[in-house]
């Protein structure tokens, strides 16, 4: 009898890999929720045969090869829990990817930063390496499959708790492991659960990168925060307007680059001070990911910033002490809210919202913001991103600085962050 594979979500990591897999099987099991989910129709046209949400007898897991559940698919999905009774064989799109693919391979991890971190080496490795095919791959953008015929010569792979947690045959030259707070309450039994995930990108890389709260028991990791002379950070003209956060991922990626510079034989790295000096001229011409602390330039004297990807409570954090930085305090207006996700409310660590002149909070968790914010700082109760956005206007003036940074996720009123983020900016756009 001919096995058949099961695709468990049909996103855009379910929809390619129904696109690889159609090449190897002549029928497909997708279970999907959303029966008017937009990717079964591209699988039509594509002439895809499939079943959708066959029955999930023990006869019909007898005709299953092996499951690829979808990043955002729970391990206690009704599914997998009966694969794993079953013992039906688990895999991931990255499990694949890792298999087949021969490109020289860096993982980045973390809570924040992760799209900044490869984006941004991404950018200095092709400057440096004018003549081979480099990627920016994975949870950046197109899913690791669309890459596998492709040739590359370096994939950096951005990969969340999720996927790690569900892929079994990780192996990179380079493991970078960035922060790790609190986050994804709602899926991870506990923070330290969260952390040992992502702590494992590193037991299966040959050189590993982190930063001295994350280190674990290997004696050989490189410290980030600590490779170059912070000086060099501090008194750099080019990075003094950077955000804070990321400096701290550029750090990351310079650390990843010098260490390829040397694998690779290359002259530039062995001046560490050239080496510096020349890395930072070229990432002069990054262009600064949209939705990550996006200065949205000024309106009437008050600055606007969208940092609709902080869907944490730390990547708020950030984004408060870097506008510190340009803003004295009391000249901040912060707009939150949405989703939390299950985080936890520690009162050491809202201390810096004391910097902030007033909070703005709306969407499904606002009163839990309300209550846990209001000792720290003014709160106001809004219906909607909108109410938010009118309220901080009428408030703010001249020299004031209004931060969306929403310290949730956005899919209680909104498709993802980008909907939330874009939104805002035509609300600035208007005035």
């Amino acid at each position: 009898m001919n096995k058949v594979p099961i695709i468990i979500g049909l996103g855009r990591t379910g929809f390619s890999l129904a696109k690889y897999l159609n090449k190897r099987h002549n029928n497909l099991y997708i279970y999907e929720s959303s029966i008017e989910n937009y990717y079964l129709e591209e699988l039509k046209d594509l002439g895809i045969n499939f079943e959708l949400n066959p029955d999930l007898s023990e006869k019909t897991f007898k005709s299953i090869s092996t499951i690829y559940p979808s990043p955002g698919v729970s391990k206690d999905h009704q599914v997998l829990k009966l694969a794993s009774k079953l013992n039906v064989n688990i895999e991931t799109d990255i499990d694949i990817y890792f298999e087949n693919s021969r490109s020289f391979k860096v993982l980045v991890t973390g809570t924040n930063g992760k799209s900044t971190t490869v984006s941004m080496l991404e950018h200095l490795l092709k400057s440096f390496f004018i003549d081979l095919n480099i990627r920016a791959i994975g949870n950046i953008g197109r899913p690791v499959l669309s890459y596998l015929e492709e040739d590359l010569d370096i994939a950096i792979i951005e990969i969340s708790s999720f996927q790690i947690e569900a892929s079994s045959k990780l192996n990179s030259e380079i493991g970078i492991l960035l922060n790790v707070h609190e986050d994804h309450m709602d899926r991870h039994k506990s923070i330290k659960e969260y952390q040992e995930i992502k702590r494992t990108i590193l037991k299966y890389s040959d050189i590993k990168i982190s930063d001295e709260n994350n280190k674990i028991l290997d004696k050989e990791f490189y410290n980030y925060k600590d490779y170059f002379p912070e000086s060099f950070f501090l008194e750099n003209t080019k990075l003094k307007k950077w955000p804070l956060h990321d400096v701290a991922n550029l750090k990351a990626s310079l650390v990843a680059l010098l260490l390829i510079l040397r694998k690779k034989g290359k002259d530039d790295s062995e001046d560490l001070d050239h080496f510096l000096n020349n890395a930072v001229r070229k990432i002069s011409s990054f262009k600064r990911l949209e939705h990550r602390y996006e200065y949205l330039g000024q309106k009437n004297g008050i600055d606007f910033i969208n940092d609709s990807k902080a869907t944490n409570i730390d990547a708020t954090l950030k984004a408060i002490e870097s506008g510190s930085m340009n803003k004295e305090e009391g000249n901040i207006y912060l707009i939150c809210g949405g989703d939390l996700k299950n985080q936890n409310f520690y009162k050491d660590k809202l201390l810096p919202f004391t910097v902030i002149k007033k909070c703005y909070v709306y969407g499904k968790d606002k009163k839990v913001l309300h209550d846990n914010l209001t000792p720290f700082t003014d709160v106001l109760l809004c219906d909607d991103l909108n109410s938010a956005f009118n309220n901080s206007i009428n408030e703010a003036v001249s020299g004031d600085l209004i931060l969306l940074s929403p310290a949730c996720s956005s899919t209680d009123m909104f498709l993802d962050y980008k909907e939330r983020g874009n939104q805002f900016k035509a609300l600035v756009e208007l005035l």
